[in-house]
């Protein structure tokens, strides 16, 4: 099928659709389960918009034969990247008691960050939306510079800990399948 030309294609605004938990233990990071995600914390609030850096990639196995005159390739190993989130960073202010961003991911705490895309950041998960969940270690935040017009904030490094990370291939499952 052929797409013609002037067919109009909806798009969904980023704007308010983007939600990230900051999440304690997930058993199955393909099948994080409600009661899990439950137990996480919203920071989605903290998150400064274009702050969540998660730039996977993968490399090329080369494959070049002795009878061709044509290189070929195949999938190779994946790297999550440079990964880090930038937040407001309450330390000090007035507003120190609402900092869980900078509090949850402390240097050296680990757990999950899970996203969501594509629907209001108010509507409530439920089975079957599909999440980006990264396993992660905290490295030293990075307390950044201000600049005119703009909120105190940091950058957390983190660093992934499991594989599975691959960008919205996790899915919600209602409950833990239960090994009778």
């Amino acid at each position: 099928m052929t797409l013609k030309l002037g067919t109009e294609i909806p798009g969904t605004s980023a704007e308010g659709n983007i939600t990230t938990l900051w999440v304690p233990t997930i058993a199955d990071i393909k099948r994080p389960t409600m009661a899990e995600l439950e137990a996480g914390t919203d920071i989605s609030n903290y998150v400064m918009l274009g702050g969540w850096t998660f730039e996977p990639s993968q490399d090329t196995v080369s494959d070049q034969r002795e009878n061709s005159t044509q290189d070929f390739g195949a999938p190779g190993r994946k790297s999550a990247g440079d990964i880090s989130i930038e937040v407001i960073d309450n330390t000090n202010t007035e507003h120190a008691e609402q900092n869980k961003a900078v509090t949850l991911m402390a240097e050296g705490s680990s757990g999950f960050i899970v996203r969501r895309r594509g629907m209001a950041t108010d509507a409530a998960l439920a089975a079957g939306q599909k999440l980006t969940v990264v396993s992660v270690k905290c490295g030293e935040k990075k307390v950044l510079n201000p600049d005119a017009n703009t909120m105190i904030r940091s950058t957390i490094p983190l660093f992934a800990q499991a594989p599975g990370w691959e960008s919205e291939t996790a899915e919600i499952v209602a409950a833990a399948a239960s090994h009778a």
